[in-house]
């Protein structure tokens, strides 16, 4: 990857943090608009008028973390570069957006009376690539309900999967719930049963990670309803920040620290203590769960 496509990512990321959110295609568009030269050329309204408006202000700090959809977009732009025996630049994310026609990028360019075959024309001349070549083929997406990629709705779900996911939902056992480790501890039992249910329905991960989710937002909210004190508010907002730092240096410090041979032990034994605490509530509550549905 040379440095006019990490210039560019980079842009697209600021873009994105300028209103908080999460770094899209159509971010990574307004950034090719910016650079000099055919793209922005190619990606210039008529009228002359910039391609995307946006707030004037201070360049952001921070930038928005990675959208599941600019990850798929990135993903293609360096398979056709490596097809190609070239080094990913700005010219092959350009045909990845074309080609991914993302609905909020393609409106984007439609609003701007930008046409998609005449773009897609653009960046194949651009690219040196043969104007029939086909369009490039996108990676398989994050499954449903990781990272910012919704989950499937109820409606979606496995019948029987969501089924027994329900029964235990109203097996709760919240009479339990003493301490704030109680509610961890449940949090990972209950994880743990509905990957089990999804691995006896055989369901596939937009699927699995779907119903996981919306279990444990159920769970989440029973909990909160039941014993509020013991349930962190934080952890019923979005799992995945909106933001993220565009770079990192480590501190001077940090650069000089030596290892040691007890570096990581307060981890082993915490990480022991909860798998302690989890077995142990597990075995508290063995007789809430009799009679869970045999799958």
């Amino acid at each position: 990857m040379n440095s006019a496509y990490h210039q560019v990512l980079h842009r697209a990321f600021q873009i994105a943090g300028e209103t908080g959110e999460r770094c899209r295609p159509v971010h990574l568009l307004a950034a090719l608009a910016e650079a000099a030269g055919p793209i922005s050329d190619a990606l210039m309204p008529a009228s002359g008028d910039p391609l995307f408006r946006r707030a004037i202000g201070p360049t952001p700090d921070r930038g928005g973390a990675a959208s599941y959809l600019l990850m798929q977009s990135q993903q293609a732009a360096r398979h056709l570069a490596s097809e190609r025996g070239e080094t990913a630049g700005p010219e092959h994310l350009f045909l990845a957006v074309i080609d991914q026609a993302e609905p909020e990028a393609t409106a984007s360019l439609a609003h701007a009376g930008l046409e998609l075959g005449a773009l897609r024309s653009a960046a194949l001349d651009i690219l040196g690539a043969p104007a029939d070549l086909p369009p490039i083929p996108m990676p398989e997406l994050t499954p449903a309900g990781t990272m910012d990629r919704p989950p499937l709705p109820i409606s979606q779900l496995d019948p029987a999967a969501w089924a027994a996911a329900r029964w235990r939902q109203d097996h709760l056992p919240l009479r339990r719930l003493q301490r704030r480790y109680h509610y961890e501890a449940l949090r990972h039992l209950e994880s743990q049963a509905s990957w089990r249910i999804a691995s006896r329905c055989g369901l596939d991960n937009d699927q699995r990670y779907s119903l996981t989710r919306h279990h444990l937002d159920r769970v989440e909210h029973l909990a909160a309803q039941a014993k509020p004190d013991l349930v962190d508010r934080r952890s019923l907002q979005p799992r995945f920040p909106i933001a993220r730092p565009i770079s990192r240096s480590p501190h001077p410090l940090h650069r000089r620290q030596r290892l040691g041979c007890t570096v990581g032990w307060g981890t082993w034994f915490s990480n022991r203590r909860v798998g302690l605490r989890d077995r142990w509530f597990r075995v508290l509550t063995a007789l809430d769960y009799r009679g869970a549905p045999q799958l």
